[in-house]
């Protein structure tokens, strides 16, 4: 037989303990399985560290291709409207703080965006360039690990940076 102190206290932690919370900040999201795991591996203790150094977010997603909506919405707009629409969209969804990159291989597309906080003081434009700079040179050699790497290698240094300047 149960108390009845014991029945309102195993109620009162059932109640309160709630659904688990999500990691944050979020593991990279490849579907496109462009990554080998232990780039993976890698880069998510990366941008594990990046968070906690800088509380900044540094959110990557990569998908095989785009859903049949995306690609009537893509052909209504052109590629290079869509796809900064899409990484918008994604900041804002998922209430990113920092950096986003969508990758996508069908139609081959890369996007890195920030969200305005971001972009408007410790991650701008030319960090932007300089990152994706980081990425392409690897992957023109094939080096999709080395891309990845090397590109959070590259926000990291811009974060850094820009540190004192908030």
């Amino acid at each position: 037989m149960l108390s009845r102190t014991f029945v309102p206290a195993a109620l009162f932690l059932a109640v309160s303990a709630g659904p688990a919370r999500a990691v944050y900040p979020p593991p990279v999201k490849d579907e496109a399985k462009v990554f080998s795991a232990g780039a993976l591996e890698k880069a998510n203790a990366k941008i594990r560290d990046i968070y906690k150094k800088y509380k900044k977010d540094v959110v990557i997603e990569t998908y095989e291709s785009l859903t049949a909506e995306q690609v009537k919405e893509m052909e209504k707009e052109t590629e290079k409207k869509f796809f900064p629409k899409l990484a918008l969209k994604r900041i804002d969804d998922l209430g990113v703080n920092g950096v986003y990159l969508v990758l996508v291989k069908k139609p081959r597309y890369l996007r890195m965006d920030m969200d305005l906080a971001t972009r408007t003081t410790v991650f701008k434009s030319a960090d932007r360039d300089k990152a994706l700079g980081k990425f392409f040179a690897s992957s023109k050699e094939g080096d999709l690990d080395g891309a990845l790497l090397g590109m959070l290698d590259a926000i990291e240094t811009s974060l850094k940076s820009h540190a004192g300047s908030k």
